[in-house]
């Protein structure tokens, strides 16, 4: 653990670094995730213009639901996403030959080498207003309520880290589908509704598209004390299931990897 605490660091003071060397795309990068977080917030305003309910969530309840979308999502941004974007070109010019013979997880190096400063922006905003939101709803924040909302957090986060650990993989047989990653983009887009507006989906669909419906409404029934022990419970055993199922995929994936060469 200790071994991989180093590298991580590592990582960590080599981004930085990366970050201010080219302060032109800081400065570009803050201003688009500062748009992109408006978006969100925006949307919800437009959903509930003609309405105050929405399959039984009030328009303040969505707006908690928006701030939570960023909150949720700029994590797994700013830590992992650049990772998984670079996994297509990574395999199909051979760099993943390197990764396997260093002595540490290929899974580990392959997700967490690169992380995204600037979506922090979209996490400051995303805090700020969802704490302006519980003042209006006059929720009572407390040390206990925050402990288990970062709880269920980190469990939210390993379940997209695993969703697009399990999609990302298939580059393994399929490196030429760089657009991969940009579809996951637009997937992420489910999060950001009440799971009851996809009751209507078709049951492949719904199966395939449920672990994302809980990573953000779960946190948010959490925080509105609307939540149930078992949303909590099945949120916990679907991250569990997820990163143990998506390591293994990883592992069954790379018997197949034949090299650049190939």
């Amino acid at each position: 653990m200790n071994q991989y605490i180093r590298v991580y660091k590592t990582f960590l003071r080599l981004n930085i670094l990366k970050l201010f060397v080219y302060r032109a795309d800081l400065f570009s990068s803050i201003i688009a995730h500062t748009i992109w977080s408006s978006f969100t917030i925006i949307q919800m305003l437009l959903l509930t213009s003609k309405t105050s309910y929405v399959f039984g969530w009030s328009r303040n309840d969505l707006l908690v639901l928006a701030a939570m979308y960023n909150i949720v999502y700029s994590f797994f941004y700013m830590f992992f996403s650049r990772g998984f974007g670079e996994f297509s070109t990574t395999i199909h010019v051979g760099r993943l030959d390197g990764v396997l013979i260093k002595p540490i997880s290929s899974q580990f190096l392959m997700t967490t080498l690169y992380i995204t400063y600037t979506h922090g922006i979209r996490l400051i905003l995303g805090i700020g207003f969802l704490v302006y939101m519980l003042s209006i709803m006059h929720v009572h924040i407390t040390l206990l309520l925050m402990v288990g909302f970062m709880f269920i957090i980190f469990f939210s986060v390993m379940i997209i880290y695993s969703y697009w650990m399990l999609i990302m993989t298939l580059t393994i047989w399929f490196p030429k589908l760089s657009n991969l990653s940009e579809l996951l983009y637009q997937v992420n887009s489910v999060a950001k509704f009440p799971q009851e507006i996809y009751k209507g989906a078709s049951v492949y669909l719904l199966l395939t598209l449920f672990p994302l419906t809980l990573i953000v409404v779960t946190p948010v029934k959490y925080l509105l004390q609307k939540a149930f022990f078992s949303d909590i419970l099945l949120l916990v055993i679907f991250a569990c299931g997820m990163v143990f199922f998506s390591h293994f995929f990883w592992k069954f994936a790379l018997r197949f990897y034949t090299s650049a060469s190939a």
